[in-house]
């Protein structure tokens, strides 16, 4: 989008949210009705809580093309936050609650439809059949009133995610043992020391996504803690993370396998297996049961015999 169309995006949307705060009474009330004599004491309490209303304002934030995810606080001064998000390619919308139950959060978060505002009751509600440049917004208040400085909140608001490819990466140089050879027969990722997390995201329309967020689970075993690493894509949609294990000792022994490398080489290795699942956790936890794939980390490997090449 040009340098034009950002600022009358952001100009149309302030414009709206404007008459949205207006209608729903979100500027503070400085008071139209007749006065009422009243005694001192009383007058006091009065200039003080119309002082508190006069500087109690809503915040007003256009969001960028991609998926968002906001931790904030509600405040006196600002204690309601509007969020406006513009479906420039007719791309879903999403609007997720990472934390709680949105029903009885003691922050109320509500979308404009319809010309009403409806308050948001599931974790996920998302926004579809959108036209290009539809706008979607989004308003957070207290449930109940605001109790002390600061209430913090947590949403996430913008392009639906789509997890488009991911992978666990060999380590540069492995050896591979290969399929057929340990248990189980196939190893879809084998390292000696680190390994390398990938995924890609798009928006529903195809366009790479920012903001999405892909989570690897792994584990060597039921006993074993969980080892979990969450990676943000960039304004490509790519993300990367290199992940350490170390070296590993022990282990179980694989088949003899040749491996071609300047002849024909009989190794022999040692290698311990994890398990892993990957998942869009941009969408929260995982719901359906996943796809296991296995990575070998390999401890030990011996050249048990070497036949030269010929010539």
């Amino acid at each position: 989008m040009n340098i034009y169309g950002e600022k009358c995006v952001g100009f149309c949307l302030f414009s709206i949210f404007v008459v949205l705060a207006s209608a729903s009474g979100a500027h503070a009330n400085t008071g139209s009705e007749d006065p009422v004599v009243a005694s001192t004491n009383e007058t006091s309490e009065t200039v003080l809580a119309e002082a508190v209303q006069e500087i109690s304002e809503p915040r007003f934030t256009v969001m960028l093309d991609k998926l968002h995810s906001v931790a904030d606080a509600l405040t006196v001064k600002y204690p309601v936050h509007y969020y406006g998000f513009v479906s420039h390619r007719g791309q879903d919308v999403l609007l997720y609650a990472p934390v709680g139950d949105p029903v009885t959060n003691e922050w109320k978060t509500e979308y404009y439809e319809n010309g009403e505002w409806v308050a948001q009751t599931l974790e996920t509600k998302v926004f579809t059949n959108l036209t290009p440049e539809a706008e979607v917004i989004v308003r957070i208040t207290p449930r109940n009133p605001l109790v002390g400085s600061t209430l913090p909140y947590t949403v996430r608001f913008g392009s639906y995610p789509v997890l488009k490819s991911y992978e666990l990466l060999d380590e540069p140089g492995v050896i591979r043992i290969p399929s057929g050879y340990t248990n189980p027969d196939w190893l879809a990722t084998q390292i000696y020391k680190e390994a390398v997390f990938e995924a890609r995201f798009t928006d529903t329309k195809g366009t790479p996504l920012e903001g999405g967020m892909a989570i690897l689970d792994l584990s060597f075993g039921k006993a074993e803690p969980s080892i979990e690493h969450v990676v943000v894509s960039d304004a490509t949609g790519f993300a990367s993370q290199r992940i350490e294990f170390g070296r590993c000792y022990g282990g179980v022994e694989a088949q003899d396998f040749v491996h071609a490398q300047r002849g024909f080489n009989t190794w022999r290795s040692h290698y311990k297996v994890a398990g892993y699942t990957v998942h869009n956790f941009s969408l929260g936890p995982m719901t359906a049961t996943p796809h296991i794939f296995y990575m070998g980390h390999i401890c030990t490997q011996t050249v048990l015999r070497t036949v030269a090449p010929r010539g």
